[in-house]
């Protein structure tokens, strides 16, 4: 994730396969909760000289054009804010788009290697009315600072004094070895609303807040919902492969935007020379890929969508969908082969770069009772775009 600069060379990396590897931690795994694509608002920013506040809640990594200027100065992919000269920091307010428990941060610098912030602190609360503050992006926002009066309702709301689940800490240039920071949090405090502090001034190509969705269930729902979408809490627990995207992906908003965003596996490297196909024509083949997927909610699922939109040559030919039940697992405690696992979607065929829905009348079992995870199988391999489970939430009175 995230291009950065390499530090002997001091020259922007701009190759993908050159991006910073090495061990991450397990919770960047989990959903980014600041996700732009989940509805993500800056709500305040004290400064967005250079670059304004939004850029560091993209999904995709940062970019940089060393040719690229404009009437403000260097173009730059984060939030950089001009060199102060007043009395203060910088710091911004933003709603979370995915609202929940806060697992995580990753500060990324990536291109800023002189001008990155030299320290940062985050804070965060759980509110259940919004803040009392004009829509920020009514109007351009870049190249500005915030007037007095937006600077005087801002801190009215008395964000200084919320949750600080990240203490000032030093942040270290964007370099390729240097540019990613990984900061974990102990708390099981709900969040919606978070406070970026810089100290003093400066530029982060990317925040990325790694969390558990705990959606509000209290509320009545009617007719059946997407009990496995990532804005109802579903999680991509693991898989066998993920060498092209992890099974999050599956549960995102919307379609996919390209083909980076789903789960796709790497080629079998075992595959035979040459493919054969059974009586009933389906592929004889040595192995094939799961992933595991937590239900956001217990349910019975009525209804199953497959998107392989943009999977056009490297699309599974088949899919397999079982069930189980285990309602006291957590997502560090769940053991696949201790499951009872049910038939949902027999051996079906998929095809390139098409939704299809499956039904009672088009090979689904529906579930006698509630589920509470789900094991989508590929055959031989190859990338999904997006799975959508249809059904009725089990009565909760909060996740």
């Amino acid at each position: 994730r995230g291009d950065c600069q390499r530090k002997m060379e001091r020259t922007p990396v701009t190759d993908p396969s050159l991006r910073t590897g090495g061990s991450e931690p397990a919770w960047t795994q989990l959903p980014q909760l600041n996700s732009g694509r989940a509805g993500t608002e800056i709500l305040f920013a004290t400064d967005e000289w250079f670059a304004v506040a939004g850029n560091l809640n993209v999904e995709e990594p940062a970019v940089f054009d060393p040719n690229a200027f404009d009437a403000e100065g260097k173009l730059m992919d984060g939030w950089e804010t001009r060199r102060k000269r007043t009395a203060g920091h910088d710091w911004c307010l933003m709603k979370l788009g995915l609202e929940g428990v806060i697992r995580g941060v990753e500060a990324d610098t990536s291109f800023f290697t002189g001008n990155q912030v030299p320290r940062i602190s985050i804070q965060c609360a759980n509110l259940s009315a919004p803040l009392p503050l004009d829509p920020w992006n009514a109007k351009p926002r870049k190249g500005t600072k915030a007037s007095d009066e937006e600077m005087a309702a801002a801190t009215a709301c008395g964000s200084d004094k919320w949750e600080t689940i990240v203490p000032m800490t030093p942040l270290q240039p964007g370099y390729f070895d240097t540019c990613r920071h990984f900061f974990e949090v102990n708390d099981n405090q709900r969040y919606t609303h978070m406070r970026v502090n810089y100290w003093p001034d400066g530029g982060v190509a990317r925040l990325r807040i790694y969390g558990e969705v705990q959606k509000d269930w209290t509320s009545s729902q009617t007719g059946i919902v997407d009990l496995a979408s990532t804005a109802n809490g579903g999680l991509g627990l693991m898989a066998s492969n993920s060498h092209y995207g992890r099974p999050q992906n599956l549960l995102g908003a919307g379609r996919g935007v390209n083909m980076g965003d789903g789960w796709e596996t790497a080629r079998n490297p075992n595959r035979p020379p040459q493919f054969k196909v059974d009586a009933d024509g389906m592929m004889e083949i040595p192995g094939n890929d799961w992933c595991i997927i937590q239900l956001g909610v217990p349910g019975k699922v009525e209804k199953i969508e497959m998107d392989t939109i943009h999977f056009k040559g490297n699309y599974p030919e088949s899919c397999v969908v079982e069930s189980c039940y285990a309602p006291s697992a957590t997502r560090l405690t769940f053991d696949p082969s201790k499951q009872t696992w049910k038939a949902m979607l027999p051996r079906t065929r998929l095809s390139a770069n098409n939704l299809v829905a499956f039904d009672a009348s088009s090979g689904v079992i529906p579930s006698e009772s509630a589920i509470t995870h789900v094991r989508l199988t590929i055959y031989p391999d190859g990338g999904v775009s997006r799975i959508r489970l249809w059904g009725k939430p089990e009565h909760r009175s909060k996740l």
